[in-house]
């Protein structure tokens, strides 16, 4: 059989590396991967490195920037001459720029919109036709457990996740009838350098987060540092995930015949999200944040 061609986005570092290095080593070669970056003169290397052999034999590298539809036609069409196929799509790009919402500039929102959701879309509406018209293919997005509960920091961030899980879970049932799966995936904390930095302490990246607020009134910085650090239980919990747990529930769900349309990647994360929908009013979440 022959490898299927996956392409994926963010691949500079962190979890789009991480997924990509994971499948181009697949023992079974099962998998052609190019994973792609915003800007290969500045942003390859440790890539290129990190895959060794396999470079240029199962991982290679495209330059492909989210933002701008010039780059997404060029390298989708490149893919396209050069292999007739692309059998799996990953929307892994995404960017944070943490902030406090009430003084940050209204650019600091649509950044992370633009790239975190406008980016996935457009990626998305570029590969979905060349799926349909070969009537198979899976597209990945990698949400995160705050793309359906929301913290009381981050607020610039969460946003472009809930919309990402909206328009995804909206695409699903109509591309299924092309044998086209659409499955998101939601991490919970995961360990990356800056976690590094914190000695992988969730409630020291939290404080840090709040810390660096520096326009945000005493009173209201430490009422989210208790609400962040009191209970875990109702936040992310204490447990970070490595990027290879991620990578090996995305390979998984390349596996799957028929994958489902969303994956938490820890019991943590599971927890969670049968705490999050248990009460339709929403009450239930208010009140456990206004306990603390």
């Amino acid at each position: 059989m022959s490898a299927q061609i996956v392409v994926i986005t963010g691949c500079s570092k962190g979890i789009g590396q991480g997924i990509a290095l994971n499948l181009a080593k697949d023992p079974q070669r099962r998998f052609k991967v190019y994973a792609t970056m915003r800007n290969i003169a500045t942003n390859q290397e440790d890539t290129k490195t990190k895959a060794g052999s396999y470079y240029n034999d199962t991982l290679f590298i495209r330059e492909l920037d989210v933002t701008k539809q010039d780059t997404i036609d060029k390298t989708i069409k490149g893919i396209i001459e050069g292999e007739g196929t692309i059998d799996v799509l990953v929307n892994n790009a995404g960017i944070e720029n943490p902030a406090w919402w009430q003084t940050a500039p209204m650019k600091t929102f649509y950044d992370v919109m633009e790239v975190n959701y406008f980016g996935c879309v457009r990626m998305t509406k570029a590969v979905a036709p060349i799926m349909k018209t070969q009537r198979r293919g899976k597209i990945i997005q990698i949400s995160s457990v705050l793309g359906f509960k929301a913290i009381p920091i981050s607020a610039e961030y969460i946003p472009s996740k809930f919309a990402l899980e909206g328009f995804s879970e909206s695409i699903a049932p109509p591309l299924r009838k092309f044998n086209v799966w659409v499955s998101v995936i939601e991490p919970g904390v995961v360990a990356t350098p800056m976690s590094e930095e914190f000695g992988n302490d969730v409630n020291a990246i939290w404080h840090a987060i709040i810390d660096s607020w520096t326009d945000c009134p005493e009173e209201e910085a430490t009422i989210t540092r208790k609400m962040m650090t009191e209970n875990p239980d109702i936040v992310l919990g204490t447990e970070l995930q490595s990027i290879d747990d991620i990578a090996k529930v995305v390979q998984d769900v390349i596996s799957s015949a028929k994958p489902d349309f969303r994956y938490q990647t820890s019991e943590t994360v599971k927890t969670i999200a049968r705490h999050r929908f248990i009460d339709p009013s929403g009450n239930e979440i208010m009140n456990s944040w206004l306990k603390q």
